[in-house]
């Protein structure tokens, strides 16, 4: 089986044919896949309360998608205030939660401005969190040394995301009349990542 890589500039292009909900919806794909590790990270920082609201923050990306009016700016500001700062205290789940309350800010930005790129952010936030999880778990792992890289990228948690990516993306192109497996997918992995990651 081959070794998928990261290629945003892949991802940008085919965002780029797509419609403003459907860019959405692959945005929202992606913050989905991330908000049961952010429910992670606020338990470990004793603020379980976090979690819903960034639940919900997702939940309205996704009614964006499907034709829902949303205040979307004051939604998108909200995300990116809940983006964990590296002064607020570090535990390994502040990384966790900072790529997922950016990918809800990227989710919902991406409704507000159409921006292929904003969806392509989103979705690196998918892939550097299981860089991330990678890192994190393998102690005797030294970035400095030959073929590191490589191994963090065949990976099972980077190859996972990337396929998780490559599935959402294809799954959107393809224009389905609602968003249902699509969602339905991405909360499956985002349990599965929350049990599995370390």
């Amino acid at each position: 089986m081959s070794v998928r890589e990261y290629d945003e500039q892949e991802i940008l292009a085919r965002l780029a044919a797509l419609d403003r909900r459907s860019k959405t919806a692959f945005a929202a794909s992606c913050a989905e896949r991330l908000v049961p590790l952010f429910e992670r990270y606020a338990r470990s920082v004793g603020a379980p309360e976090l979690g819903p609201r960034l639940r919900g923050l997702a939940d309205a990306a996704w009614g964006a998608a499907s034709g829902v009016d949303i205040d979307a700016g004051a939604y998108q500001a909200e995300a990116e205030g809940m983006v964990p700062s590296d002064s607020d205290g570090w535990v390994l789940e502040t990384g966790y939660g900072q790529n997922a309350a950016a990918a809800v800010a990227y989710a919902i930005r991406t409704w507000l401005t159409d921006a292929p790129q904003e969806a392509a952010w989103a979705a690196r936030q998918v892939y550097e969190i299981a860089d991330y999880a990678v890192l994190q778990g393998d102690s005797e792992l030294d970035l400095n040394s030959p073929g590191a890289e490589r191994r963090v990228l065949e990976s099972a948690a980077v190859q996972r995301a990337l396929t998780a990516i490559a599935r959402s993306l294809s799954l959107v192109e393809a224009a389905p009349l609602t968003w249902q497996e699509l969602r339905a997918e991405a909360e499956a992995d985002g349990q599965q990542w929350a049990r599995a990651l370390p």
